[in-house]
């Protein structure tokens, strides 16, 4: 009786020895699996030249070209130029020395629309800014062959707090000009541009007085501005005014270019082609 149960003893014990090497074998492989997966992503994060912060400076590098070029003068593409390059420049010696090339060939300018990223397949209704209390400027110069026709208007909106509309513009093609109708809180009046409407200014084409009621309809209220059906044109718009926490703000969309960036190192490259809001 004595040796049976030494035997059933026995037995129990290498019963929890077995399952004891079990779980530390399970545990020391997928150790072992972690271990590889994170080299193997190490690896793959070091490859990619961190790619996102390529992007994000030559975007903030684009923005001070533009604030360099049209600093008291308008837009010097010289002086947009001459940046570029020396960010370009920086940028190489700054990767040469973790053993990677940089390249940057700036493209040629091109209308923008008037979507959120300035594409054609952009968010086409969009706020441009929230929480506006003043305007003191606003011009749009869209390219009248770009605008479709009134039923399918590209239209700005002042949207108050209450989320109602006090006042839209409504513009589109008509017979190669650039047709509007203003919409405002006692009623609505349209006209025709042949170049440009400046807003705050109560001007159409630099020279021609007209009233926009902008200014009135948008006095004493917070609101924001939206942009609806931007994928139906495209050309120059530019805002600027205080919020309603007294921050001073600006939006400027002049042109479109396409960024060519090259990286390469000793086992890999990537080439990439970038468009970019200028500013």
């Amino acid at each position: 009786m004595r040796q049976i149960d030494d035997s059933a003893q026995l037995i129990l014990i290498a019963g929890f020895a077995i399952g004891l090497g079990i779980v530390v074998t399970t545990i020391m492989l997928n150790n072992i699996i972690y271990a590889s997966n994170m080299a193997s992503e190490s690896t793959i994060n070091t490859n990619n030249f961190d790619i996102s912060n390529v992007v994000q400076m030559t975007s903030e590098a684009y923005k001070g070209a533009y604030t360099e070029a049209t600093r008291g003068q308008p837009f010097n593409g010289a002086v947009f130029n001459h940046y570029i390059i020396n960010y370009t420049d920086k940028a190489s010696r700054m990767y040469a020395l973790s053993g990677v090339s940089f390249t940057l060939v700036n493209g040629t300018f091109y209308d923008a629309y008037f979507t959120e990223n300035g594409l054609s397949d952009g968010n086409s209704d969009w706020v441009v800014m929230n929480n506006i209390s003043v305007t003191d400027s606003f011009l749009m110069i869209p390219n009248s062959s770009s605008l479709g026709n009134e039923e399918n208007a590209f239209e700005i909106q002042a949207v108050n707090q209450s989320d109602v509309s006090i006042w839209s513009l409504k513009l589109y093609n008509d017979s190669g000009n650039i047709g509007f109708n203003v919409t405002n809180l006692t009623g609505s009046v349209s006209d025709t541009a042949g170049y440009s409407l400046n807003i705050t200014g109560n001007l159409i084409d630099i020279g021609t007085d007209f009233n926009f009621f902008f200014d009135t309809d948008t006095a004493g209220e917070t609101y924001k501005l939206d942009f609806v059906n931007g994928s139906n044109a495209i050309g120059f718009f530019s805002v600027s005014g205080s919020l309603t926490d007294s921050q001073q703000f600006t939006r400027i969309r002049y042109k479109m270019t396409n960024a060519s960036i090259s990286m390469a190192s000793s086992d890999s490259q990537i080439n990439l082609s970038l468009p970019m809001c200028v500013p």
